[in-house]
């Protein structure tokens, strides 16, 4: 039996061989030399030459040679991601584990979840990679002040092919600027604004992907460096097999498998039992003084390590940057949010680290954390002490709870030194990544009036988030290509979404609960009708896409001169040259669902069932009105092949995101009361737990017979 790893390397090397020739490596010190100087910019060939060269207006979106660089990027990454799943053995997971199953569907369920243990693994030390990538290689700029990072190119990387990172890294940095509030508080916190200045560059990408074979490789400099500075390798199969962690009894270096392999007796729960660094049940025990190391004890040394960060640099701790806006925090304007940091070192910092030193308190969790920060905010003495107030009631107040809760979201489930699980945001990233690939806009011969009929579809995207503060706005899949296309230039689309929101920083969804995300993209369909004069908004011709149509067009809004032209484009979208290939997968419009998730204790278990009645109700008058039009014109039969509906449409959470596969899930939210992840007694927390915004709208707060509802602050939505 050959050896993956090796198989692996010798067809990317076969790959690599096709783009260019790798040259001998240069001396040592001509190394040192190019890695120690500032990064810079080295011009691509004429060929892959960008118009948007040195683009940077502010109050633009995007231009058209971004959105296709983005499209071959994607493509890029899905190819990897297919060789990744399908290679047999790799991380000693071994497809043969199919035949303990007799039962054919049994093995089918088998094989998915090998394939996708396989990614999770390989996107495990990817981000492991991308940390060591984020603390060696990224230049330190410390600043607040944004509007000087945007007029100074002084603040920004030139970017040049030498010292690109390996796909794999670019793939987690991706992910990361997709969640862009969590993006911009760890590039805040962690002094790496120059990185966040800069964004993805676009031109030098571009020139290091080969168009045919679609292998990201930025030449032979570019491995030396990044090899060099992080001391890894460049091939993420070829890094360590194992894990290296501290022991936090005696300090040791202990090492901890990526996984082990073993499949398990049941399909519903493999690799569930494994206690590998990327298995959910991590356990290691250290040889030396028998401590174990488990995912839960990762997350608390966390917590203790930013305390002391806290304690002697000064460092804020996660969650206390920015605003309920989204914009970095001033706490003289009534922002509240550096509370966490005022009450740890001015009234309970020896409390903390006695109670997080795993030596002493072993069993402590981040539970047990936030159940004794509760007990501190009730006593007065403590608030009044820490706020250096004499007023006699000395009562936290509810922002001053509500930034507590948002530091406690940074830990739950999640031990990386980031706002957010990254493995989490790419494997969610993956179910875009594959339609993206799959769709075939790239292959389209008019591809760049296809992606400036996208921009402008943005554009009213946009303006129906500037019109519906605070309301869940879901985009079609090309609108967010061209929305995630402007958030992988961070300080652009800070600067257009705060200056079209009036200060507030539209926060990009990374999970939502399904079953919202489908009222609320009936809606946004509509509003999207009013905004256009009754252009149609998915202009899919799936049974989903068509049953949402068909609601939109119920009732009153036939009188409605704008639902009136939508009825008749709805029509022509059946006749149009562009859906003739058959359900209309040459656009493919219809809702983006990355970021779906399964909310667990759900107040109505029949919500899923009675959502289902309802669409596929639409759905059928709208095939019997098609049926109608059919007959009247002399033609066949209009129905649809019923077997192209499914149980809930295409909408629904990734099927091949397993939870038992991964430390944390990456497609669920339990939102059960004083479940980790939810809010702290006292804020009321009813919505979703950490990442999830009000369907990538805004944080931010409206009113409602008396009450306040703040959707989408990091942690969850809540009721005050």
């Amino acid at each position: 039996m050959g050896n993956p790893e090796l198989e692996y390397s010798s067809k990317r090397a076969e790959a690599v061989s096709n783009t260019e020739v790798v040259s001998n490596p240069p001396p040592y010190s001509s190394i040192t030399e190019s890695i120690d100087e500032p990064p810079t910019y080295r011009q691509p060939s004429a060929s892959h030459r960008l118009s948007c060269d040195g683009f940077s207006r502010s109050e633009g979106t995007v231009v058209i040679d971004e959105c296709i660089t983005h499209l071959k990027l994607l493509s890029t990454i899905a190819k990897l991601r297919n060789f990744i799943k399908g290679t047999d053995k790799l991380f000693g997971i071994h497809d043969s584990e199919v035949r303990n199953f007799s039962d054919p569907r049994k093995q089918a369920q088998a094989a998915a979840r090998i394939q996708e243990k396989r990614w999770a693994v390989y996107v495990a030390r990817a981000v492991d990679r991308f940390t060591v990538w984020w603390q060696t290689c990224l230049p330190k700029l410390n600043t607040s002040r944004i509007s000087k990072l945007n007029s100074s190119s002084d603040a920004k990387i030139a970017w040049s092919a030498n010292v690109m990172p390996p796909l794999d890294v670019i793939m987690v940095w991706h992910a990361f600027m997709l969640n862009p509030r969590a993006f911009l508080e760890d590039c805040l916190r962690q002094s790496k604004m120059s990185f966040w200045a800069t964004g993805l560059p676009w031109d030098v990408i571009n020139a290091s992907m080969d168009d045919k074979t679609l292998v990201f490789y930025p030449g032979s400099e570019a491995r030396i460096n990044f090899e060099t500075r992080t001391g890894r390798s460049w091939e993420n199969v070829h890094d360590s097999p194992a894990k290296s962690l501290p022991c936090f009894g005696c300090k040791q270096e202990i090492n901890a498998a990526w996984t082990e392999g073993s499949f398990g007796c049941h399909t519903d729960v493999a690799f569930a039992h494994c206690i590998g660094y990327a298995d959910k049940s991590l356990r290691v025990s250290c040889p030396g003084c028998k401590f174990s190391t488990t995912h839960d004890t990762l997350r608390v040394q966390k917590f203790r390590s930013d305390v002391q960060k806290l304690l002697k640099d000064d460092m804020p701790m996660p969650g206390t940057l920015l605003s309920q806006n989204g914009t970095p925090a001033d706490d003289e304007n009534g922002d509240n949010v550096s509370f966490p940091n005022r009450l740890i070192k001015e009234g309970i910092r020896s409390e903390l680290l006695q109670l997080t030193d795993l030596t002493e308190n072993e069993r402590t969790t981040i539970e047990t954390i936030r159940d004794h920060l509760e007990g501190y905010l009730k006593s007065r003495s403590l608030m009044r002490r820490v706020n250096k107030t004499i007023l006699a009631s000395g009562n936290s107040s509810m922002p001053e709870r509500i930034s507590l809760r948002n530091m406690l979201s940074r830990y739950w489930d999640n031990s990386s030194p980031f706002a957010i699980d990254l493995v989490g945001a790419v494997i969610r990233q993956g179910t875009f990544v594959d339609k993206m690939d799959n769709i075939g806009w790239m292959h389209s011969p008019n591809l760049r009036s296809t992606m400036g009929h996208f921009i402008g579809k943005y554009d009213v995207f946009f303006q129906i988030m500037v019109k519906n503060k605070g309301h869940a706005v879901v985009p079609t899949l090309d609108v967010d290509l061209i929305w995630h296309t402007h958030q992988l230039s961070p300080i652009r689309y800070y600067t257009f979404s705060t200056a079209q929101m009036e200060g507030v920083f539209i926060n990009h969804d990374d999970k939502i609960d399904e079953i919202k995300l489908n009222d609320a993209f009936a809606w946004t369909s509509r509003q999207y009708q009013k905004l256009t004069g009754g252009k149609i908004y998915s202009e899919c011709t799936c049974w989903y896409c068509e049953a949402v149509r068909e609601s939109n067009n119920q009732g009153l809004g036939r009188l409605i001169p704008s639902a009136l032209h939508a009825k008749t484009n709805a029509a022509l979208l059946h006749s149009s040259a562009d859906n003739s290939t058959g359900g209309g997968k040459s656009k493919e419009s219809h809702i983006s669902s990355h970021n779906a998730v399964r909310i667990l204790a759900q107040a109505d278990p029949k919500a899923m069932q009675t959502k289902t009645a309802q669409l596929e109700s639409c759905w059928e008058k709208a095939q019997r009105r098609s049926h109608s039009r059919s007959r009247s014109r002399g033609g066949g039969s209009a129905h649809e092949d019923p077997s192209r509906k499914t149980s809930y449409g295409p909408y629904a959470r990734d099927p091949d995101i397993h939870r038992e596969i991964y430390p944390c899930n990456p497609a669920c939210v339990n939102i059960t009361a004083g479940v980790a992840g939810n809010c702290m007694s006292g804020t009321q927390g009813v919505g979703l737990a950490q990442g999830a915004c009000a369907s990538g709208t805004m944080a931010t707060q409206t009113r409602s017979k008396g009450k306040s509802f703040c959707s989408g602050i990091a942690g969850c939505g809540m009721s005050l």
